[in-house]
């Protein structure tokens, strides 16, 4: 019998793809071609002779070539891919092409995958595969960027992903980015609402000459969008705003830093006055350039009064307080309501004000604000450092400055719940997350274990017979159907034991278990306690604080007495 020679398959290594010569080979021909988008015009993209691995290259492509893609070119091998667009060879390479096309790797361009997935590895090839329709909205979005004088026209925006992609590519800097996609937003806004007046839209107006585009009817027809677009600039610009605002005390380690980047502020649609009303909340100041001697942002007059009679102890009776809030408009249209209170905290007269300005200036040891109404000019100055400037800088150095360095002092002086606060944030590890919005520090029994001891045996719920011993009286569940008790507590040699019981809170019959005792952290371990609270917690006396011990068994009693 004859025999017949396998066939045999080459392996081929390349970078990051393993492929054999007999691997599967798919072609996606694209009915309509597409083009190359090039951000950079002065960039070039290699040519290969053939869509094979490893092929020889031919020449390079730039604009000016103005190439067809005529389709896209996959060899694959279980889950390892080689691509490559096939091109009609421009006059430029002709004679150099073996057959009428050309290919280069799809790796050199972002294509199909960046537009579904807007991957941020694909914005560093600084060319783009797009339809007809997308290289004219590109070419668009790129002068709307650069130099939005230039956009004569009206202009299409419906691909969201092609603008980030290009945002990316031509502006490096987040705050820069950030500028452009507020910019954009306020434009999409006032060709919803293009009867808007402000010093914002007076400026966005001859910033980008094409919204003085309007019809007869007096709306903006030179920018188009769709509701797909819409929606996702307005939601990656809320989330970018959101985190600037909440990050915005951690720009500066100093009052002075923070005066600089503040009043930078000005050239973004209303940023100021969102950074203004973020960091004044809850704030008390003396004023100047007003009939009120003190501002205090809150909306209760009797709570505004007690915070100035706290930090002014012989208040002038003849000297008046008022109230401040900021009200806003979706975000535009920001003014401030002004209620003056007399002494009884009542509220005597009550106006509002359109914001012209702020602008912010060093005051003593914190941040004073210089305000412009349409009715009148005044100063802000501190009596204290707001709570959302205490979490970072050096408002948030000087609160941890004051704190006694005796963790017992702090535990003996102050009422538990801020006791735990004031050791987490002198002694803790962590600061403000911007996600949670919330200080989070832990005390971890490695380093800080005689602190975690004495915040468990100094908990109203733990009775001390001794120093390092005692009990704890506790019953509860941890599920449906789990129950734990407990009854002692003792620690020696710098480890922590708890004795209880767990068993199940549904038993048809009393069931004697014997209570047993279990080792919940000690000394150089690595459990810790977790401590959360809101900034506006740290000028408290009796703070809220969120507390996490992660643990099972007996130990969870921890968590239950201290949360």
């Amino acid at each position: 019998m004859k025999r017949t020679n396998p066939i045999t398959c080459t392996l081929i290594l390349l970078s990051a793809v393993v492929l054999l010569n007999c691997s599967k080979k798919k072609v996606e021909n694209y009915t309509v071609p597409k083009k190359i988008f090039f951000v950079d015009l002065k960039d070039t993209i290699d040519v290969l002779q053939s869509e094979e691995p490893l092929a020889e290259k031919v020449g390079t492509i730039g604009d000016s070539d103005a190439v067809k893609i005529l389709s896209l070119i996959s060899y694959e091998k279980n889950d390892m891919v080689y691509k490559t667009y096939q091109i009609k060879c421009p006059t430029s390479i002709k004679h150099k092409c073996k057959t009428e096309f050309g290919y280069i790797k799809e790796f050199d361009v972002a294509g199909n995958d960046f537009l579904k997935s807007s991957s941020n590895a694909s914005v560093k090839k600084k060319m783009i595969i797009v339809s007809e329709e997308e290289y004219r909205e590109s070419n668009g979005i790129k002068k709307l960027i650069l130099d939005p004088k230039s956009v004569k026209d009206s202009i299409d925006l419906n691909n969201f992903t092609i603008f980030q992609f290009l945002l990316q590519s031509l502006v490096s800097s987040p705050d820069d980015q950030l500028q452009k996609i507020e910019e954009l937003y306020q434009i999409v806004k006032l060709v919803e609402n293009p009867s808007r007046e402000d010093q914002y839209v007076t400026a966005l107006k001859k910033k980008y000459p094409i919204l003085s585009q309007v019809d007869e009817a007096g709306a903006i027809s030179s920018v188009k969008t769709n509701n797909d677009f819409d929606q996702k600039l307005s939601e990656q610009r809320n989330e970018l705003i959101n985190s600037f605002i909440a990050g915005f005390p951690l720009r500066a380690s100093t009052f002075k830093g923070l005066v600089g980047q503040f009043n930078k502020l000005k050239n973004y649609p209303y940023l100021s006055e969102k950074v203004f009303e973020y960091l004044s909340k809850e704030g008390v100041y003396s004023v100047s350039g007003f009939e009120s001697q003190y501002l205090v942002q809150s909306d209760s007059s009797p709570l505004a009064l007690e915070k100035v009679k706290k930090l002014e102890p012989n208040l002038d009776p003849s000297k008046s307080v008022a109230t401040f809030e900021i009200l806003q408009d979706s975000g535009t249209n920001f003014r401030i309501k002004l209620q003056i209170l007399d002494g009884m905290g009542n509220v005597s007269k009550e106006e509002i004000q359109s914001i012209i300005s702020f602008s912010a200036e060093e005051s003593g040891n914190s941040l004073g604000f210089k305000v412009k109404t349409d009715k009148q000019d005044f100063i802000l100055s501190p009596l204290e450092t707001t709570p959302n400037l205490l979490i970072a800088g050096q408002g948030f150095k000087e609160y941890v400055k004051a704190i006694p360095s005796d963790y017992k002092d702090i535990i003996k002086n102050n009422d538990y719940e801020k006791a735990k606060m004031l050791i987490a944030v002198k002694f803790g590890e962590g600061g403000f997350d911007e996600k949670l919005g919330k200080m989070v520090y832990i005390l971890s029994s490695n380093n800080r274990y005689w602190m975690m001891l004495d915040l468990f045996r100094f908990n109203p719920n733990v009775k001390r017979n001794r120093d390092y011993e005692g009990t704890l009286d506790t019953s509860f569940s941890i599920d449906e159907s789990n129950c734990i008790s407990t009854s002692k507590w003792r620690q020696p040699k710098g480890e922590l034991y708890i004795t209880g019981i767990e068993r199940s809170c549904y038993s048809e019959y009393e069931e004697q278990i014997e209570a047993s005792e279990k080792l919940c952290f000690y000394e150089g371990g690595s459990k810790y306690f977790q401590i959360e609270f809101s900034p506006s917690e740290l000028r408290s006396d009796k703070p809220k604080v969120d507390f996490k011990y992660d643990d099972f068994g007996v130990c969870e009693a921890i968590q239950y007495i201290m949360q």
